[in-house]
């Protein structure tokens, strides 16, 4: 009987769809074979197609459930999804620094949801450099970068951000080849073609948050970097296809 398995904290907002955010984490971590804990940033008022509001919790709010998780043992691989802005973002990533100097941190930069609701109240790209230097990877798409850096060409974004961290920017909205992900990594630019005929694949609620967890599952379980790369793009193209709604299934 096995009795141990890689663990993951997840910090990310309460979806009640079950599409995005923790439950969406905890669902990919474990199709991984991956424990997951997760802790809310915030709780949204939502299904797969609108979110009506948000409540955002606390920084003390947010440490103390952090504090829980750590107390029961140490994370060495930690997930954030949404906050409120970035430098609550930059709070929460410091705080899981100081509890073990040796975290690697996968950040997901959740703006806007794609039923157009925003969630941070502020783009700065200084404040967003200074937290990408803290993380260990990074997982933008496309949109999200234009966002942060509306005056910049989006490779060049790139290859500065990754000299602070890794970097996978998803593809879903490339503007001339959907689904062609990219990975930077060390200095190396490394393209990840699309595995399926996009003709079949469906737009999933939360396909940010799966793709990030998956990655951060396969870190995890010990797998290089671009192994872990080419495996969660297979993982995530077979939950886009797993049927035509905007919920998709993991198994």
């Amino acid at each position: 009987m096995e009795d141990n398995r890689p663990r993951v904290l997840v910090v990310a907002g309460f979806d009640q769809s079950g599409g995005a955010g923790v439950l969406a984490d905890i669902k990919t971590l474990e199709a991984h074979e991956v424990y997951g804990y997760g802790v809310l940033s915030g709780l949204t008022f939502q299904n797969e197609r609108i979110i009506s509001r948000i409540h955002w919790f606390t920084e003390k709010e947010i440490f103390e459930q952090i504090d829980h998780c750590f107390a029961a043992g140490s994370f060495d691989w930690v997930k954030v999804g949404i906050g409120r802005n970035i430098r609550m973002l930059n709070a929460i990533v410091r705080h899981l620094r100081q509890l073990n100097p040796s975290v690697r941190v996968v950040l997901d930069p959740v703006i806007r949801a794609s039923s157009g609701t925003d969630f941070w109240d502020n783009t700065d790209p200084d404040e967003f450099d200074a937290l990408a230097r803290q993380c260990w990877l990074v997982t933008p798409n496309w949109d999200e970068l234009g966002w942060l850096y509306p005056n910049e060409d989006i490779p060049d974004v790139c290859r500065r951000l990754s000299g602070y961290c890794h970097l996978y920017l998803k593809g879903g909205h490339h503007p001339q080849q959907p689904g062609r992900d990219y990975l930077w990594s060390e200095g190396t630019l490394h393209t990840l073609e699309p595995g399926v005929d996009v003709t079949t694949v469906y737009p999933k609620h939360g396909s940010g948050c799966v793709l990030s967890s998956s990655l951060t599952a396969n870190l995890a379980k010990g797998l290089p970097l671009m192994e872990a790369a080419v495996r969660s793009k297979r993982y995530i193209e077979q939950f886009l296809t797993s049927n035509k709604t905007l919920l998709g299934w993991h198994h």
